[in-house]
C-alpha cells in the first residue's frame, strides 16, 4: 500500500500539491492511497500472477494501457485520491452530482462564510446559447462593443456580491442565526469542502467535466484535479489522456 508522505516533515504542506483557479479558488491534493504499482496489483490478482516477476522492464506501463483500452475499470478503484477544494457553490452544486464521491462541505450553519464571490474574467463572459441550452457563446457576442458590455456585466455582478455581503453582515450582526443570514447568498459565493474518490470514478468526472462542451468555471477545477493526479499514479493518468484526447488537444 502506497501512501502520501508530508512534502517537510513536521506538518503537511498542502500548498506543494495546489493549483489556484478562478479569481479565489484552488484545488489541494491532501492525501492519497494507492499507485501505478497497485493498479497492476490488483489487474494481476485475477489471474493470480504474481505481483510483479522480476524487474518491471515496462510491463506495467504496458498492462495499464490496456486495461484503458479495454475498459476494465477495477483495478483503478484501488486508488483514492482526497482533494481539498474552494470553488463557488453554483461549481458545487454540478460537483455534487457525481455521488460517487464522498464530501464534505463547509457549513454556514456552523461558521460565518467569508471565502470572498466568484467575478468571471472578461473573457468568460457571454450570452447565452441559442443552440445550446446549456451553454454560452463567448466569441463576437456583443461585436458592437464586447469589451465594454463584459465590463458593464463585471460591474454589476461585483455590485450585486458586494450588497449581498453587506446584508449578511448585517444580519450577522443583529444576531440573526447563521443559518438563516446565509439565505442572502448568491450561488457565486465561495465555499470549501473535502472530496474524496476513486481514481476510477475520477476519470469519469473529468472525462465528463473537462470537455470542451462543460461549464467553464467547472473545468478549470476538473483539468486541475487531472494535473494533480499525475502525482499519485503518473501512468495511468497519461495512458487515460492519450485515450481520451487522442491528437494531443488534452485540457491540460
Amino acid at each position: 500500500m502506497e501512501k502520501n508522505e508530508p512534502a517537510v516533515p513536521g506538518e503537511p504542506n498542502f500548498t506543494a500539491h495546489e493549483v489556484k483557479v478562478l479569481n479565489a479558488g484552488f484545488v489541494r491534493l491532501v492525501d492519497w492511497m494507492g499507485s501505478d504499482v497497485d493498479i497492476v496489483r490488483a489487474a494481476r490478482v485475477s489471474y493470480q500472477a504474481a505481483w510483479r516477476a522480476g524487474k518491471d522492464e515496462g510491463s506495467d506501463a504496458k498492462l495499464i494501457r490496456s486495461l484503458i483500452k479495454r475498459g476494465h475499470t477495477s483495478p483503478f478503484e484501488h486508488v483514492v485520491l482526497k482533494f481539498d477544494v474552494r470553488a463557488p457553490i453554483f461549481v458545487f452544486r454540478q460537483w455534487h452530482r457525481h455521488r460517487v464521491w464522498s464530501y464534505s462541505e463547509a457549513s454556514a450553519r456552523y461558521s460565518e462564510l467569508d471565502m470572498g464571490f466568484y467575478e468571471p474574467e472578461r473573457e468568460n463572459i457571454g450570452a447565452q446559447s441559442m443552440t445550446e441550452k446549456q451553454g454560452r457563446v463567448t466569441e463576437n457576442w456583443a461585436p458592437e462593443n464586447a469589451t465594454m458590455n463584459a465590463t458593464a456585466v463585471q460591474s454589476i455582478i461585483r455590485d450585486h456580491n458586494s450588497v449581498a455581503q453587506r446584508t449578511y453582515r448585517q444580519l450577522l450582526e443583529m444576531g440573526v442565526a447563521r443559518e438563516l443570514a446565509r439565505v442572502v447568498l448568491p450561488v457565486s459565493a465561495y465555499s470549501q469542502m473535502f472530496g474524496t474518490v476513486s481514481l476510477h470514478n475520477l476519470f469519469n468526472f473529468i472525462r465528463l467535466r473537462s470537455d470542451s462542451h462543460a461549464q467553464y468555471e467547472i473545468r478549470v477545477y476538473s483539468d486541475a484535479m487531472l494535473k494533480l493526479a499525475k502525482h499519485v499514479a503518473p501512468i495511468a493518468v497519461q495512458e487515460f489522456i492519450n485515450k481520451n484526447w487522442p491528437e494531443g488537444d488534452n485540457p491540460e
